[in-house]
C-alpha cells in the first residue's frame, strides 16, 4: 500500500476537473490505497452536493483554508505567490509516496510539494502556453514569467494523463521542448446511467439550453443574442457562479430577453429535469478541452449542437458543430422546425449514444489506475 497526496485546490463547484478529482480519489481507494487530499475549503456535505456522491471516509482531508480571492492587478501573480506560500508551509507536514494533480494546468505541485517518488498529473490544457501563443505584445509581456514558472514543473511529471486527443495535442505542441512526458488520454468520467432519456423531441419544449460555468470564456452572451433573436423559443443557461465572478455575472444579466433564463448552482435532479425537457443542447465555448456538458446534453436526448473545435470532435459529428453565429442559428431554427432534421437526429441518436458509451467511471478507473501500477513498477 503506497500512500498518494491529490492536490485539487478548489473543490466548492462543479465541473469536469471536480468530476476526475473523485474518481481519482475512488480509484485509490479501491485499489486499497491510502489517499490523502489537499485543498481550500472542504465541507464533505456541499462536495455531496456537487458531485452527487458522497466524499470517501477513508480519505485524510487537509484543508488550505479559504479560498483565495485576489483583486486585480497582477491576479495571476498575486493567487501564485499565495498558493506557494500555502504548498511550501504544507511540504514539512505531509508524508506521501506519489504526488497526483486533478487541477491544475500549470504544474507548480512538484516543485513545491517535490518529497514524492513520482509524479502524476491530469492535464485539463495548458491554457498558460496556449494563451501566450495567441496573444498580442501588452497580453506576452504579462504572462511571460509566469510561463517560465510552469515550465520549471514540466519535466518533474512521470505520468501525465489528459481529457482528448485534442488536448494531448496542444500539450505535445507546447510542452515538448520542456520534456513533457507523452500524456495517455483518459475521457473523463460521466455517470450516464442518469443521463439517458429517449423522450422523443416532438414532446419537448422548444427550448434551447446550455450548461458551462458562468465565466466569461464560456460565451453565455451568445444565448443572450439567441434569445433575443429567435423569441418564439425558450432559452436556459445553467451553470455554477463563485462570488469572484458575481461583478461579472450581475453585469451581464441586466436587460435579458423575456424567453432567456439563467440558473445558478442549480442542484443535480433540476438540471436533469431541464436537459429531458429541452429539444436542443449547444455548447458555445471554442476549443473546449473535452466538454461533459454536451456528453450530458447528448445522453439526456437533446439534439446536441457544439462549436467545431476542441475535444467534442472526437465524438459530435459535422452535421451537429456550429462555425459562425449564423451557422448557429440557422441549425437551432431546423431541428426545431423540421420535422426531416428532427427524424434524423431520432435515427442518428443511438449510434451517439453508442460512441459516448466508453465515458463511464468504469473505464476512466481502469484506464488511471493500470498505468499507475506500470508507474510503480519502474
Amino acid at each position: 500500500m503506497a500512500t498518494f497526496l491529490v492536490v485539487h485546490p478548489y473543490l466548492d463547484i462543479y465541473g469536469g476537473g471536480e468530476r476526475v478529482c473523485h474518481n481519482v480519489i475512488k480509484t485509490l481507494v479501491a485499489h486499497g490505497q491510502k489517499v490523502e487530499l489537499l485543498t481550500f475549503d472542504f465541507e464533505a456535505n456541499k462536495y455531496r452536493d456537487i458531485v452527487g456522491e458522497e466524499f470517501p471516509k477513508e480519505v485524510v482531508v487537509h484543508s488550505l483554508g479559504k479560498r483565495i480571492e485576489i483583486e486585480p492587478p497582477f491576479t495571476i501573480y498575486k493567487r501564485h505567490r499565495a498558493f506557494v506560500k500555502l504548498l511550501k508551509k504544507y511540504k514539512n507536514q505531509l508524508e506521501y509516496d506519489y504526488l497526483f494533480s486533478t487541477q491544475s494546468s500549470s504544474p507548480f505541485e512538484p516543485v513545491f510539494l517535490n518529497k514524492a517518488k513520482k509524479n502524476i498529473a491530469y492535464v485539463h490544457f495548458p491554457e498558460i502556453h496556449y494563451d501566450y501563443a495567441r496573444s498580442g505584445l501588452k497580453r506576452r509581456l504579462y504572462l511571460w514569467l509566469f510561463k517560465r514558472w510552469v515550465e520549471q514543473g514540466i519535466d518533474k511529471l512521470d505520468l501525465v494523463f489528459c481529457n482528448s486527443n485534442y488536448t494531448k495535442e496542444k500539450i505535445m505542441h507546447y510542452w515538448t521542448s520542456h520534456g513533457v512526458k507523452e500524456p495517455i488520454v483518459v475521457y473523463p468520467p460521466v455517470n450516464l446511467e442518469t443521463f439517458w432519456s429517449d423522450k422523443p423531441l416532438a414532446k419537448r419544449r422548444k427550448r434551447v439550453t446550455y450548461v458551462a460555468r458562468f465565466i466569461p470564456v464560456k460565451r453565455h452572451e451568445i444565448m443572450k443574442r439567441l434569445a433575443a433573436d429567435l423569441p418564439a423559443y425558450e432559452f436556459v443557461s445553467v451553470g455554477g457562479l463563485i462570488d469572484a465572478e458575481k461583478a461579472w455575472f450581475s453585469k451581464f444579466t441586466e436587460n435579458l430577453p423575456p424567453n432567456y433564463s439563467v440558473k445558478t448552482n442549480l442542484p443535480g435532479p433540476e438540471m436533469l429535469k431541464v436537459l429531458h425537457d429541452s429539444r436542443i443542447y449547444v455548447h458555445l465555448m471554442e476549443g473546449e478541452h473535452f466538454g461533459i456538458a454536451p456528453v450530458e446534453g447528448l445522453a439526456s436526448g437533446c439534439v446536441t449542437i457544439v462549436h467545431n473545435s476542441g475535444g467534442m470532435k472526437e465524438f459530435i459529428p459535422d452535421e451537429f458543430r456550429w462555425e459562425t453565429y449564423d451557422d448557429l442559428q440557422q441549425k437551432i431554427v431546423r431541428f426545431m422546425e423540421d420535422e426531416n432534421a428532427s427524424a434524423n437526429w431520432e435515427c442518428n441518436r443511438q449510434l451517439l449514444w453508442s460512441k459516448i458509451s466508453v465515458l463511464n467511471p468504469e473505464t476512466f478507473q481502469n484506464k488511471i489506475w493500470s498505468q499507475i501500477q506500470e508507474l510503480s513498477k519502474e
